[in-house]
């Protein structure tokens, strides 16, 4: 057996990280050439949008937690970029972007030496991280203000200080873990799905427990409660505004859990989902936990799996991980190191060559990923570029009042966007949460009786027949029905009283009914017809 196979083998010492930069290198600059590749040309998903806006003012998220991590992150990078390079709030989204993409290699890199440290393998741990860095969700989104590789990055690195802690029995190692991971939830919830690490790690990974360790491991779930509640707490205690809001969002939830109840039709987009986020790792991965359980019993790599199994298990019991495949990468760090190793392990067995077996998990990521690149382009690029469209929206509110009602489907979050950056003061009947349902025509009437201008943007770009705003576009084209339409632009009307004989024109709304558009229909994502 070779060096290099007792290495990879688990045996032996791997390479120190400097001396092992031709490993981990590599991964990381795929990751930021894809992302570069990939960038969005605007901000990203309406997320992301609004985490723009907060971080401008600096104000907290009234979804779950805050993001109170990622957006007073940004809150500080803005003033910083403001104070010496004077970027105008309009451009903020540029510096929030870019320090996204600044990450993606660090994640990637940041997951190698995790995946080296638990299977103590070079070629194991290359295999792992470039799972990551090919995965479409990381490239995706890693070109976007958006949560998931800032929480790649973290989650690798909170778990890798922990592990080395609890190897090596130092107390302030174990704490530090413990605390990024509740900083974490602070970056997105999620990271309270590794909860469970924090206690089985000590525990099953110490040849012996002793109360001392229960004692440590006692007070590192205090800090993980208390740096993960605590950012939370003091806004939610402190804040009464931020109460109201934050209870809109659960009554929004609430509304949303309503419309897509988790039922076991959700397994086929839960999986398939999950499987395209690594396909590699995912198939291999029930494979992978037998052969270390037979091997090893429970180690550091398997405890660290299941982990990350059970996180993105936890996954299913939200409605929306049927309608969003981005959550899948919560569990990935954890997971990505037990498949990568039990594929090199098994392909070096039978080609009895560990160089061949890892240039032959390379061959086929590279196979996997040119298959979704070619199989997906076409319909990513439209998203983003409709995405991107957002950009250009202040365009269309030139040809409106200032102060108008705007019914606007998914542009909705552009027309807050560029309110936001003191463009107009527009309202919007809003989408998604904020749809008014059955009360859509009684909140028309009631702008109109108050001297208000409605207008509704009919570009079918904006009412998506997939999902829940099928729900929508139903309760738009029934508004025919109850007002009168005056043309403003080739896709924008202002809605009159039913009485006023000057507005004739005539929308044609049902050109939005999915049953009207099978081309768009059959561009929908399974689990969103």
């Amino acid at each position: 057996m070779n060096a290099a196979y007792a290495s990879a083998s688990g045996h032996g010492q791997p390479l120190p990280f400097w001396e092992a930069w031709r490993w981990w290198l590599p991964p990381g600059l795929l990751a930021l050439a894809l992302v570069l590749y990939f960038v969005d040309p605007f901000i990203g998903d309406w997320d992301g949008v609004d985490y723009t806006m907060l971080s401008l003012s600096g104000y907290p998220s009234s979804m779950a937690l805050g993001r109170n991590l990622f957006i007073f992150g940004n809150y500080g990078l803005y003033r910083l970029a403001h104070a010496l390079f004077n970027v105008q709030p309009e451009n903020a989204y540029l510096v929030f972007k870019y320090a996204v993409v600044a990450q993606a290699p660090l994640a990637v890199i940041a997951c190698w030496i995790l995946a080296r440290d638990v299977t103590n393998s070079i070629y194991s741990a290359t295999i792992a991280a470039l799972m990551i860095a090919s995965s479409p969700v990381f490239v995706l989104y890693g070109g976007q203000v958006m949560t998931d590789v800032p929480s790649v990055l973290l989650t690798a690195t909170a778990l890798l200080i922990h592990l080395r802690g609890v190897r090596q029995n130092r107390v302030p190692l174990i704490l530090i873990g413990a605390a990024l991971l509740g900083l974490g939830v602070n970056l997105r919830e999620t990271f309270a799905f590794f909860a469970p690490w924090l206690v089985l790690a000590p525990l099953l990974l110490r040849p012996r427990v002793s109360r001392r360790e229960i004692a440590y491991v006692a007070v590192s779930c205090l800090v993980f409660l208390a740096i993960g509640l605590g950012w939370f707490g003091y806004w939610f205690l402190s804040d009464s505004h931020y109460q109201r809001i934050w209870f809109g969002w659960r009554e929004s939830l609430a509304q949303e859990s309503a419309r897509h109840p988790v039922s076991l039709k959700n397994l086929w987009p839960y999986f398939l989902y999950f499987c395209i986020t690594a396909p590699l790792a995912f198939f291999a991965l029930p494979f992978a936990m037998v052969s270390e359980w037979r091997r090893s019993r429970v180690s550091p790599l398997l405890l660290l799996a299941m982990t990350g199994l059970f996180a993105n298990l936890l996954l299913f019991l939200n409605y929306s991980t049927a309608v969003n495949w981005r959550y899948f990468l919560t569990g990935l760090p954890a997971i990505a190191p037990l498949s990568a190793d039990f594929v090199v392990r098994q392909l070096a067995t039978r080609l009895r060559s560990m160089k061949i077996a890892f240039v032959s998990c390379v061959a086929v990521l590279l196979v996997l990923a040119i298959m979704f690149g070619i199989y997906s382009k076409p319909v990513s690029n439209e998203y983003i570029q409709r995405r991107a469209l957002s950009k250009e929206y202040r365009h269309q509110l030139v040809s409106v009042p200032q102060d108008a009602i705007m019914i606007s489907g998914a542009q909705t979050i552009a027309v807050t966007y560029w309110k936001a950056m003191g463009l107009g003061n527009w309202k919007t009947i809003g989408t998604g949460g904020g749809w008014p349902g059955k009360s859509l025509v009684p909140q028309i009437d009631a702008h109109l009786f108050a001297g208000k201008r409605v207008f509704l943007d009919t570009d079918p770009r904006w009412w998506l027949p997939c999902g829940w705003q099928r729900e929508e576009i139903q309760g738009t084209v029934g508004l025919e029905s109850h007002f009168r339409f005056h043309r403003v632009t080739e896709h924008i009307y202002e809605l009159r009283p039913i009485d006023d004989q000057s507005a004739t024109d005539q929308p044609n709304l049902k050109k939005l009914l999915p049953e009207n558009r099978p081309e768009d229909t059959k561009k929908c994502a399974p689990g969103r017809v």
